[in-house]
């Protein structure tokens, strides 16, 4: 299976105005909702500073939807890279 884990607070601002958080927590959840919507086999894990996706089986959809997460989050790192850190561990087309 392949993970996307994203865990901690950017620390950009206080709670509820934090916008590098809350850009993070959008983009997050947003491809997690599409691949869903695309047939890949998917499931979400969700708590306070944590959110993972696992993915069981994807698609060439979900293919492209991770690398535009991907390009997404560096493309905030650029903007913000002070506040955010992004590790693939693993990467397989």
């Amino acid at each position: 299976s392949t993970k996307i884990t994203i865990s901690g607070h950017s620390g950009y601002d206080v709670y509820g105005k934090d916008i590098v958080c809350a850009a993070i927590s959008t983009l997050s959840e947003s491809t997690y909702r599409y691949l869903k919507a695309t047939g890949n086999r998917v499931r979400s894990k969700a708590k306070d500073g944590y959110f993972e996706i696992d993915l069981k089986s994807i698609t060439k959809v979900g293919k492209q939807i991770i690398s535009e997460f991907v390009i997404m989050i560096n493309e905030l790192i650029e903007d913000y890279g002070k506040y955010i850190e992004m590790e693939i561990k693993k990467w397989k087309n």
